[in-house]
């Protein structure tokens, strides 16, 4: 089972900003919380840029692109490109930014991005930590498939399927499990052998319940193709995983993308679906989790190593997140 990876919490970019070792402009007024439940609409997004374009070379002899990545990798970063991608998450924990959208995910998580639509995974690590192989991907043009129809009609649902992976789309349950086993026996397999368990893959997308197949990205989420965005955000998403044992400024975050810290602040929560001191949040918790499931180290070094100074506001803002405190969450894993 994959611990809250529904939960795409909001909260006020201001509080408690000090505390956090995060500089930041005056508080701003709260921002209602996203439905927690999977299957439930946020509410209508508006127009918001997006990450780099990435440029995918197909295989030699074959419309269907599958390989595997760590992370950290060049690869992992805020990116979008015109290719449909399933994409599965082998190992590790983390946050998922995916158009407007911030989810937690888990091992397991399995995903389809539509055409052009940003994402990025960061995975929860402790100070030079890396995961081999995290990622495993199909990746496929939808205009092969138009193509294709004209002459085989089955393949007409292959464009009901990219239309709604246009918000991205999130499997849970039994679709889930299916879907994962075919994306990892696909790296054994030549290309016909690929081209057919992408299409097992696509039936598996269209056949599973609503229940089990959850949109990612907001109702009216329009991405804006500007690449000016891409150097922007993952400037900043460095900036926060480099400096998560630190003090961490929006002030200095702003200034390396060349906005005022309000204009900055703006622009990360319009462009990320999440406020720039709540992701720093979320990551120094998470960073704190990966510490206390997989190390010995006392909880006074873990809420150093995660960023916090205090320790009465590490155990507040750790419960914040989790529902517990770091003590019980060593026992109950």
């Amino acid at each position: 089972m994959q611990r809250a990876n529904h939960r795409d919490r909001r909260r006020a970019g201001g509080q408690g900003a000090h505390n956090e070792r995060v500089s930041s402009p005056s508080a701003r007024p709260g921002i209602p919380p996203r439905p927690s439940t999977p299957g439930v609409e946020p509410a209508p997004g508006t127009k918001a840029d997006v990450g780099d374009l990435e440029v995918i070379v197909p295989d030699a002899g074959t419309s269907v692109r599958w390989w595997t990545h760590g992370y950290p990798d060049p690869l992992a970063r805020w990116h979008h490109h015109p290719e449909i991608e399933f994409h599965l998450i082998r190992s590790g924990s983390g946050q998922m930014l995916a158009g407007d959208r911030a989810i937690d995910f888990e091992a397991g998580q399995v995903t389809l991005m539509g055409p052009h639509l940003p994402h990025n995974w960061l995975s929860d690590l402790g100070p030079g930590e890396r995961l081999p192989e995290r990622d495993v991907l199909c990746q496929v043009l939808p205009a092969r498939f138009e193509a294709a129809s004209g002459q085989l009609p089955e393949l007409a649902a292959m464009g009901a399927l990219v239309d709604r992976a246009r918000r991205g789309i999130m499997l849970s349950g039994d679709s889930r499990e299916r879907a994962a086993a075919i994306l990892e026996s696909m790296g054994g397999q030549g290309p016909l052998g690929r081209l057919a368990a992408l299409l097992e893959l696509a039936r598996v997308f269209l056949a599973a319940p609503a229940a089990e197949a959850h949109p990612i990205a907001s109702a009216g989420y329009v991405p804006s193709l500007d690449d000016a965005t891409a150097s922007r955000i993952n400037a900043v998403l460095d900036y926060v995983e480099t400096h998560l044992a630190e003090e961490i400024s929006m002030t200095r975050a702003a200034e390396l993308v060349a906005l005022s810290p309000s204009a900055f602040s703006r622009f990360f929560h319009a462009t990320a679906g999440i406020t720039f001191s709540e992701l720093v949040r979320r990551r120094r918790v998470a960073r704190a989790c990966h510490l206390l499931r997989t190390t010995d180290l006392p909880v006074t070094r873990v809420c150093a190593l995660s960023g916090y100074t205090n320790l009465s506001n590490f155990n507040r803002r750790f419960r914040e997140e989790t529902g517990t405190t770091p003590s019980a969450y060593r026992r109950r894993d």
